[in-house]
C-alpha cells in the first residue's frame, strides 16, 4: 500500500471515510467533524496482554506529520512485537511514577511515624529520645532517601561508627531504624526491611565484653 501523501491529506473533509497511513498496519487519518484538511491519527491494534482491540489518539493532522506519526506507530508495532502493550505499558508506567512520587523519606517517615507512638511510652522524655535518637544517627545519611532505596550498607554506614563503642546505643538505634521501616513495609513504601540483614555487614560484637563495660549511652 502506497505512503498516504500531504495531497490526499489535505483533501480530506467531514464525512469522507479514514485515511489508511500506509506505511503502518491499523495507522489511518481520520476526518475532524468541521474543518477540511485537518484530521485525527488513530492506531489500532490488539493488545497482547489482553487480546482485545485497542486504539491510540496520536495527535493531530497536519500537526502532526505523516512521516513523524509514521515513526511514532511503527515503535508502537516494534512494542506489540514484544509482546508490550503500549497503552497499558504508559498506564503502568504513570501508575509506577505516582506511586514513586508519593513514597516518604525516611525523615518523613519518621516524622510521621513518631507522633502514634507517643501514647505508648509513659515516660515522654524517653518518646522524645525516640525521635531524637534517629535525627542524630539517622537522618544525615537517611535524611532524603525515600523508604525503596534505603538498603542494609545505609544501615551500616550509620551503625558502623558506634557499633562496637556504643553497642547500647547502636541496639537502640538499629531498633527504631527497623520500626520506621517496618511501618514503610506495612504501609507498601517498600518490599524489605534492610534491616533484617544489615549484622552481615558489621563485625562480631564482644559479648561478654559489652556486658563487663558499662558504655556511656549515646543520644
Amino acid at each position: 500500500m502506497a505512503i498516504l501523501t500531504d495531497t490526499k491529506a489535505r483533501h480530506i473533509k467531514p464525512g469522507d471515510k479514514a485515511l489508511p497511513h500506509g506505511g503502518v498496519i491499523g495507522l489511518t487519518l481520520n476526518p475532524t467533524r468541521a474543518n477540511k484538511g485537518r484530521g485525527y491519527w488513530i492506531f489500532r491494534y490488539v493488545s497482547p496482554l489482553t487480546q482485545k482491540r485497542r486504539q491510540a489518539s496520536l495527535g493531530t493532522y497536519p500537526e502532526i506529520s505523516i512521516a513523524e506519526v509514521g515513526k511514532i506507530a511503527s515503535a508502537m508495532r516494534e512494542q506489540l512485537a514484544k509482546n508490550i502493550a503500549p497503552l497499558e505499558e504508559k498506564s503502568i508506567r504513570q501508575q509506577n511514577e505516582k506511586r514513586k512520587a508519593s513514597i516518604p523519606t525516611f525523615q518523613s517517615a519518621a516524622e510521621t511515624l513518631h507522633p502514634t507512638l507517643l501514647p505508648g511510652w509513659k515516660n515522654i522524655k524517653h518518646g522524645k529520645q525516640w525521635i531524637t535518637t534517629l535525627q542524630t544517627h539517622a537522618f544525615p545519611i537517611l535524611e532524603v532517601k525515600t523508604l525503596d532505596t534505603i538498603n542494609a550498607a545505609d544501615i551500616a554506614e550509620i551503625l558502623s561508627p558506634i557499633w562496637l563503642s556504643h553497642p547500647a546505643t547502636a541496639k537502640r538505634v538499629k531498633q527504631r531504624i527497623y520500626t520506621v521501616m517496618e511501618w514503610g513495609l506495612a504501609q507498601g513504601y517498600c518490599k524489605i526491611n534492610p534491616v533484617d540483614v544489615v549484622a552481615h555487614l558489621l563485625p562480631q560484637q564482644n559479648k561478654l565484653l559489652t556486658r563487663a563495660r558499662h558504655f556511656p549511652a549515646m543520644p
